[in-house]
């Protein structure tokens, strides 16, 4: 786990990702969700992720999701409405891939305390 100084822990407690979900429903079917996680929780959201069965919500709130992918319509709402980048997504394999998003994430924004 990726340790934060107190002015990065404030600026991902503020901080909010939005990130696109792939899985499986339990009939099997592909379903997605994009799911707005503040950045201090990113690890533990992947931890769980990998831990079996899931519930995106658990993390953070989700903000659309369906079956199979998503439409181009709600493609397009994502864009416009939360800025979500579909064409420059990250993967983000795992819980310590998440910690060295979160980090690099605090260290681009400015520190609160100045």
């Amino acid at each position: 786990m990726v340790k934060l100084s107190r002015s990065e822990q404030i600026i991902a407690e503020k901080t909010v990702c939005v990130l696109l979900v792939r899985g499986e429903n339990p009939d099997g079917q592909p379903i997605y969700a994009y799911v707005a996680v503040r950045a201090d929780k990113l690890e533990e959201f992947m931890a769980a992720q990998k831990s079996g069965l899931f519930y995106p919500e658990d993390f953070g709130i989700i903000v659309e999701s369906g079956e199979g992918e998503p439409s181009d319509e709600v493609r397009e709402r994502m864009e416009r409405e939360y800025g979500f980048n579909h064409a420059q997504m990250l993967d983000i394999p795992n819980a310590e891939e998440a910690g060295q998003l979160t980090q690099n994430i605090v260290s681009a924004r400015p520190d609160p305390a100045e």
